[in-house]
């Protein structure tokens, strides 16, 4: 008996350590809904809808693993908690893009940040920010960021928000239990390989109720392998010396075939790239400037050749390892992506659709923006994110959903102005009442996202309904304060 109380302890204290990985944290910023509004507005972001909450931005140093799973470093990030929610939020992780710069990241104010209040404050949604595993205030051991890694990403975004919901117990801030995962470029990679490490290994911790990639390099074992033995210019060339670089830090096979990282690239590259990544003082667009504009005739062409000649080599076998395509996403998945893409081809999205599928996941779309390139791409893969992963969230209204008719209003609360109206594709009837039973809007939803103005409407509870073509109607609650 005293042999099982001592197991039992000590499953409990090694539990309470995979779970409770903050280190500490920092009020960093505060946000009333109208300063939320003008700062956002300020950064360019095209606000599909006003927020509806103040937020609070902690910066939070938790642990991750680094190298090892049993070794655990000091890393940061960023948790935005939206203020005075009707009911417990949801957890959210988004995932930053590809920076070189320590500085270039969530924490330290750096171009995505704004994309975590944006969740808070527009869907009351808990965001977890994480550096990546190397940028922002990062162990110093970590002497560079290892790049399109799925094993760092994953457990660097998992252990953030297990920091999270330590902070939110601390704050008395209530969380529902429900999880949405989403990022773009790198941050797109990031959220399947943090998908993927929650369903093979904490499902029960997490309830990831829906994930949304955007713009990612999921298939590296082929689409990625073409990029990197193209003998075309590419747009951003410092990607492929980064890869390289990252790999080589946390590979022993790496290591081995080349001690001295420096030996993969030819002069004058050997002696130029490896201290701008190490430094992690320079951009991304910076360290373009010192790189061939054809990445491959940066390394050395003996290495070049026993990569494209051996399906064995090392790093195809370290490629495999991190590719996301040999899996199936039991979650609803959408992913989002350009044809236009230059710096992320459009191809990692089609053939992860195929693969996900095939292997049997039950919900995985993808949507098609167009002609876009990379940057311009983000506004509307974000926007379509955004309401969607808000849109498969239990929400706090209580939807009344017969005939497996299902709808989401965002925001909702509303203080008025504009809202969102998310359902399923097809045509409906839309219509708000007042508390008599009058109608005071209608009109005809044609796509899966719709906008609507409410214009004067006064400050109520109104009902919402949706009607199908066969007479099957849903409700919905809108509060406009």
């Amino acid at each position: 008996m005293k042999k099982l109380f001592s197991l039992v302890v000590l499953v409990l204290f090694l539990g309470s350590r995979m779970q409770a990985q903050m280190v500490s944290y920092v009020l960093q910023q505060s946000f009333t809904v109208n300063q939320l509004d003008s700062f956002l507005n300020g950064t360019g972001f095209n606000l599909p809808v006003a927020p509806q909450y103040a937020v609070d931005v902690y910066q939070v140093i938790y642990k991750t693993p680094y190298k090892h799973i049993d070794s655990l470093v000091n890393v940061s990030g960023i948790v935005v908690f939206p203020k005075n929610t009707p009911c417990p939020s949801a957890l959210g992780c988004y995932a930053h893009g590809t920076f070189t710069k320590r500085t270039q990241v969530p924490s330290y104010e750096g171009p995505e940040r704004p994309i975590g209040l944006f969740f808070a404050g527009i869907g009351g949604v808990v965001t977890a920010m994480p550096d990546e595993l190397g940028l922002g205030d990062s162990d110093s051991s970590v002497i560079i960021h290892p790049y399109i890694n799925a094993f760092h990403s994953g457990y660097a975004s998992v252990n953030l928000m297990r920091a999270a919901r330590q902070l939110a117990d601390t704050l008395s801030i209530p969380l529902s239990g429900e999880v949405a995962l989403t990022g773009y470029s790198q941050g797109g990679y990031t959220t399947m390989a943090t998908t993927k490490l929650i369903q093979e290994n904490f499902s029960s911790e997490f309830n990831v109720v829906a994930s949304a990639p955007m713009s990612g390099p999921y298939d590296l074992k082929k689409t990625m392998v073409e990029v990197m033995l193209d003998t075309m210019p590419y747009s951003v060339p410092s990607y492929l010396p980064y890869l390289l670089l990252g790999y080589h830090s946390v590979y022993p096979a790496l290591q081995q075939l080349f001690p001295n990282p420096a030996e993969i690239f030819k002069s004058p590259y050997d002696s130029i790239l490896p201290p701008l990544y190490y430094g992690k003082n320079h951009s991304t667009s910076q360290i373009d400037n010192f790189c061939h504009p054809v990445p491959r005739k940066m390394i050395k062409d003996s290495i070049v050749d026993a990569f494209e000649s051996d399906t064995l080599h090392p790093l195809r076998l370290i490629l495999a390892e991190n590719d996301l395509l040999g899996w199936a996403p039991q979650k609803p998945v959408k992913i989002h992506y350009c044809t236009g893409d230059l710096q992320v081809t459009h191809l990692n999205a089609l053939r992860a659709d195929s693969a996900w599928n095939s292997q049997g996941a039950p919900d995985v779309q993808s949507q098609n923006f167009g002609n876009l390139d990379h940057g311009p791409c983000v506004q509307p893969a974000l926007t379509s994110a955004a309401f969607f992963l808000l849109g498969k969230l239990s929400g706090c209204t209580g939807i009344n959903q017969p005939n497996e008719i299902t709808f989401r209003i965002f925001p909702n609360p509303t203080n008025g102005g504009r809202i969102a109206v998310v359902k399923e594709e097809g045509t409906f009837e839309f219509a708000l009442y007042d508390v008599n039973g009058k109608q005071v809007y209608s009109r005809l939803l044609l796509n899966a996202t719709e906008y609507i103005e409410l214009g004067n409407l006064t400050a109520g509870i109104y009902t919402a309904t949706l009607q199908d073509n066969n007479g099957a109607k849903a409700y919905s609650k809108l509060v406009v304060r």
